[in-house]
């Protein structure tokens, strides 16, 4: 068992400079956590190409940076080894008791960090989340929504709920549109103008493939589903070509007569 530390002594040890430097320690850990992620946001849009690899940094450098503060931090309060042992053990029971929920958020942080199923600027879906990695943090990480909104997933979802990553560290991205026709419809020239569509698209990677994929549908009625899979040169582009596709293909099948529900 460790001895209680003399009180006096230890006010003797907590002198003004020591609780200065504990004191300015936060909020410069996180003043440098802010520099440095602006400083590699900056790189990022100075270098578009190795903007994956800057917003790759950002999680890492932050959890470095607190890791250091918190060591300096204790060894700061702790006058003697025996006391900074002591204080980790009282902290780890702490946070086994108390807190629960935030070390497995803290775990599956420390996952998403090692294992890397996602990187800043990725476009992901995790259980009903859908949208671009905008934070990696060890509680939780945030993602923008085509829609515009911010949704917070903790991190303990991630290592309960698959990960569909959509361009994983590149600015390539699958899209996949869906175009609803009638049931009697030619399933070959459907095909074709599918394909078209998809390469008329000012948006697509033509140095990628475009698969059509027609499949029978019922609901109510017997209906096909084109469904066409391009990929889109920067998934920041994503719905607009969705959008695009949809409108070229559906003009075109109007012009064909191929949007009748009539036989």
């Amino acid at each position: 068992m460790f001895q209680a530390a003399d009180p006096e002594s230890l006010l003797d040890y907590l002198t003004p400079s020591r609780v200065a430097v504990v004191a300015i320690a936060i909020p410069a850990a996180w003043a440098v956590i802010r520099g440095a992620t602006l400083g590699l946001g900056f790189l990022g849009k100075s270098v578009p190409r190795a903007r994956f690899f800057f917003s790759r940094l950002v999680p890492f450098v932050s959890a470095s940076v607190w890791f250091i503060v918190a060591f300096v931090i204790l060894s700061m309060l702790a006058p003697t080894r025996e006391t900074f042992l002591a204080g980790i053990g009282s902290i780890a029971i702490a946070l086994g008791l108390g807190a629960q929920d935030l070390i497995k958020n803290v775990l599956g942080g420390i996952v998403v960090l090692t294992d890397r199923p996602f990187q800043l600027k990725d476009r992901v879906r995790i259980g009903d989340a859908y949208g671009e990695i905008d934070h990696i943090g060890l509680r939780s990480i945030k993602l923008i929504t085509p829609e515009g909104d911010r949704v917070t997933v903790p991190n303990v979802d991630i290592l309960t709920s698959q990960v569909f990553n959509a361009n994983s560290g590149v600015p390539a991205s699958k899209v996949v549109t869906d175009i609803f026709l009638p049931f009697h419809v030619d399933t070959d020239e459907a095909q074709r103008v599918g394909r078209e569509a998809a390469f008329a698209s000012p948006y697509v990677l033509v140095s990628k493939p475009v698969v059509v994929v027609i499949a029978d549908q019922f609901q109510d009625s017997p209906y096909v589903r084109v469904r066409i899979m391009a990929y889109v040169h920067d998934h920041h582009f994503e719905q607009e070509m969705q959008s695009d596709i949809t409108v070229r293909a559906k003009q075109e099948f109007a012009r064909r007569g191929m949007l009748s529900f009539e036989p």
